[in-house]
């Protein structure tokens, strides 16, 4: 459009003159031509042209000196406000105008409608990192500057995408109308974040920040009172990322036929050693070549070489165990060999910096040269829970290695990626990758593989940083709208921005993982806060149907944690089902007056499995009900052990979720075993369990046809 080509030639004017100062009066041209809408404003130069522009703008009006040498107006008195009269607007601009123009080069007075008292918003675009251009909303006053209360999301935005923005607002009920104040149009408010977006997303190679503070906002209208610009130091015009996820010869890593293992040994303790154990003498059926510049003859029974030159029958994979400075030249040789997928467990990258980053640059240089995909450096490599494909360092009898199942799992930490193994025992993986510092193969490779593959069904990622996090949202996107598959993700690494990015109000706001929280919810992202929840979210989502939505029946024999679980139901998206009336009466007409029926039902301490069947299969007939929790003090000795079998018959069924939940010692925990082998998933805490259940109820959500 015309208008855009415009507005940038503004800005590359402005770097062109290394002036770098949008001053506000263009600021305010800019906005308007987004269909943004501002207070009535002229700029003038002289007493004559101030008068006729305030009568025709009308009073009261408010006069700001414009000069590219004044950032902050208020500090040298180039504010006045309330002008109320002809009097009022020549004082001003000749106090202003003369005081201030021997100092420096002012470009004149603007002249603004001043606006009536509203609603005060802020509305933020910042150039991310990772995410390169995006977009943050919040109230105003108090609630920006003490309680943060903000959100954000990847620009372009749509309007679902404003309104999920607004929603997430704490302080949301001020403009929805708050003790007797009119209501704002938020369908009008969220046309005007779309617009701001827009502008925002057109122009991002140009600026770092820029703040829309204060938005006054009214029943049905608003203005932009102020606009700050903070130019880029040089125009980004690569600041969006348009990277595609690239599965190219991935699924060779997972059904390699046979490997090379470059660093091979025969000592134990020493990480070639372990690696080749588990490749050899466990259950990957695949040949395997040990490598060693030692030159032993054989290791671990099976025919070494001195280098990977030496071996003439074909190879899938090479996994690569020693230093860093010898990949390079193995890279030339696997070019040579036309092998394209190379596993780096070696660390001692750029973690380091200086020379081993050099390194590290140039494998990832030489990947891109020769079309070899690597998983690494710096990791444990990956998992193949059907094939056994297993080329992680620790060993078995320390380590368990999950049974096959339908979970993938993606971890940046070996550490994490370890402890996930073992804790998907009950539900099983289907493929694992640790992928470290992520020199070609990264998060939107590895999600878009999965998503292509057969085995897996939920994708969880353990993440400390992203390294293109445009292209990884945009693909998760994908993933979860296209191929139905849903991501579960627990990010850690949630500090504050530095203070380059903290110097706009908009960059003190953003903490990393404010930012990250926003794009991933506007994904479809299920984002959870700990490792403990990343577990018992794919563990219900594994093993449990998706169910119509988030209305909760809970059943309990001990009342307390079922409070608890409650209290945090808001923020996760649960809400406790009214129960229809059959069910009502269905329950009066079973149990005893001493029963509390309803929902939460407590069939108190003397509740026998008969009493949770009959409550479960009244949920279960409940058109109101989506999800079933009974909560279990499996301690209680009137609760027979039979009620495994009841809960297996539901499960079977297919009907609705049902999770457990339960707290206690061994016997809690063979009742919670022998529950899971059936497939019933069982939380041993009250977050866990709710939680859980609010990723189902996300699921159900994303799931559905738009």
């Amino acid at each position: 459009m015309t208008y855009q080509n415009n507005v940038k030639s503004i800005f590359e004017n402005a770097f062109k003159n290394q002036t770098k100062v949008i001053t506000e009066e263009i600021s305010k041209d800019i906005l308007t031509d987004y269909d943004i809408k501002v207070p009535h404003y002229a700029l003038v130069k002289d007493i004559e042209n101030a008068v006729k522009e305030a009568k025709s703008i009308g009073y009261p009006i408010v006069a700001k000196i414009v000069s590219p040498q004044i950032l902050h107006k208020t500090d040298v008195g180039g504010v006045k406000i309330d002008l109320k009269n002809e009097e009022d607007v020549k004082s001003a601009f000749n106090d202003m105008y003369k005081r201030l123009s021997t100092e420096y080069n002012v470009k004149g007075v603007l002249l603004e409608k001043m606006v009536p008292k509203g609603v005060e918003m802020i509305v933020g675009l910042q150039n991310d990192s990772q995410f390169g251009p995006v977009i943050m909303v919040g109230l105003g006053g108090i609630f920006t500057e003490l309680f943060k209360d903000v959100s954000f999301r990847v620009l372009p935005i749509t309007k679902e995408d404003a309104m999920e923005m607004i929603e997430e607002l704490q302080g949301k009920m001020l403009l929805k109308g708050y003790r007797g104040s009119q209501p704002i149009n938020l369908d009008m408010l969220s046309n005007a974040l779309v617009n701001i977006g827009k502008l925002g997303f057109d122009i991002s190679s140009y600026y770092d920040s820029i703040d829309f503070n204060p938005i006054i906002v009214y029943p049905d209208s608003y203005y932009v009172a102020d606009a700050k610009i903070l130019l880029s130091d040089n125009p980004r015009y690569d600041i969006i990322s348009t990277a595609q996820p690239n599965s190219a010869h991935m699924d060779l890593f997972f059904n390699a036929k046979s490997i090379a293992l470059i660093g091979a040994s025969p000592e134990v303790g020493k990480v070639g050693n372990s690696v080749l154990e588990s490749l050899v003498k466990h259950d990957y059926k695949g040949k395997v070549f040990p490598v060693n510049a030692k030159g032993y003859p054989e290791i671990m029974g099976l025919k070494a070489y001195k280098s990977l030159d030496d071996i003439f029958e074909p190879i899938d994979v090479v996994v690569v165990t020693v230093d860093l400075k010898f990949v390079p030249d193995l890279l030339k040789i696997c070019g040579q060999k036309k092998i394209h997928n190379v596993v780096i467990i070696s660390g001692g990258g750029k973690e380091l910096g200086g020379e081993r980053a050099e390194i590290e640059q140039r494998i990832k240089d030489l990947s891109a040269q020769l079309d070899i995909r690597i998983i690494g450096p710096n990791c444990i490599g990956m998992f193949n829970g059907e094939n056994r494909l297993d080329c992680a360092f620790q060993g078995h009898e320390r380590m368990l290695r999950p049974k096959n199942g339908n979970v993938g799992f993606l971890s940046q930490s070996g550490t994490i990626g370890i402890a996930f193994m073992e804790h998907s025992a009950p539900f099983g993986m289907s493929k694992m990758i640790s992928y470290g510092n992520r020199s070609d193969v990264d998060e939107a490779d590895m999600i878009w593989y999965l998503s292509e593959d057969p085995q897996t069904k939920v994708i969880g990622l353990y993440v400390e940083g992203l390294g293109d996090g445009r292209k990884f949202v945009n693909t998760a996107k994908k993933v979860i709208s296209e191929r139905k598959k849903p991501i579960v993700v627990f990010k850690n690494g949630r500090t504050t921005r530095g203070a380059k990015q903290a110097a706009s109000h908009t960059g003190s706001l953003g903490g990393t993982y404010t930012v990250v929280k926003g794009t991933f919810s506007q994904s479809g992202i299920i984002s959870v806060d700990s490792y403990d929840e990343l577990t018992a979210s794919v563990k219900a989502l594994s093993w449990q149907p998706v169910p119509n939505g988030g209305r909760v029946a809970m059943v309990t024999n001990g009342a307390g944690p079922i409070i608890a679980a409650i209290d945090q139901f808001e923020r996760l998206g649960l809400e406790v089902a009214n129960l229809a009336d059959q069910s009502i009466s269905a329950f009066k007409s079973h149990y005893p007056p001493t029963y509390v029926i309803g929902n939460p039902c407590d069939i108190t301490g003397s509740a026998n499995a008969a009493d949770y069947k009959f409550a479960i299969q009244t949920f279960m007939d409940d058109p109101n009900v989506d999800i079933v929790m009974p909560w279990f003090v499996f301690q209680d000795d009137p609760l027979e052990e039979n009620i495994v079998e009841i809960l297996s018959e539901f499960n079977k069924q297919r009907k609705k979720p049902i999770l457990i939940g339960a707290l206690g010692g061994p016997f809690t925990q063979k009742m919670a075993n022998r529950l899971e082998e059936n497939q019933i998933p069982v939380y041993l805490s009250v977050n866990t369990w709710v939680t859980a259940a609010g990723s189902l109820a996300k699921w159900s959500l994303l799931s559905k046809p738009k």
